[in-house]
């Protein structure tokens, strides 16, 4: 709901939800978003992101046409998702002003939505699909890691397409 609320620049909306649900409800809802643009930021690359990867994902995240704010400025971006989803830094050491550390996770996410969602699909489809890859992810044992790593491996080579983002809409 706050995803499409941001989305949609529904932003009396928004923070009317996010007042309402309440700190705990919205630091759950945060740490879903974080957990969703690590998703679309690897599934955009194809492996774990490196530098480059960070850049190129702030910087198409960044031109996404929701004009929420903090989100246009693409070092806000890199920054969200070189420190804190793989840094693994709090959003509140990252950031020094605590409003943009809060609202970060969510916009940007909502921007690399909007940004890499498959051709052919809605960013709603995209985002069950991340949200069901998360909870299987949760259920499934480790060790099946190098299965599915030499099977992706595998249908890449078989298919001989880029897996590159520009497979995304753009």
């Amino acid at each position: 709901m706050m995803l499409g609320h941001a989305i949609r620049d529904e932003m009396d909306d928004l923070f009317r939800v996010i007042t309402d649900a309440g700190e705990k409800v919205y630091e759950a809802a945060a740490t879903l978003c974080i957990q969703a643009s690590a998703y679309i930021t690897i599934d955009v690359s194809k492996r774990l992101p490196t530098e480059a990867d960070y850049r190129e994902v702030a910087r198409i995240g960044s031109e996404a046409k929701t004009e929420l704010p903090v989100t246009e400025d693409e070092m806000y971006a890199y920054a969200y998702l070189s420190q804190v989803i793989f840094g693994f830094e709090s959003p509140l050491t990252v950031f020094e002003d605590s409003q943009k550390a809060a609202m970060i996770p969510l916009f940007t996410t909502a921007n690399l939505l909007l940004s890499f969602f498959p051709k052919g699909q809605h960013w709603t489809d995209y985002l069950d699909t991340i949200w069901n890859s998360i909870e299987d992810s949760e259920q499934a044992s480790l060790a099946i890691l190098p299965a599915l790593l030499y099977r992706h491996h595998a249908l890449t080579a078989q298919a001989g397409k880029s897996v590159r983002p520009s497979t995304y809409q753009q």
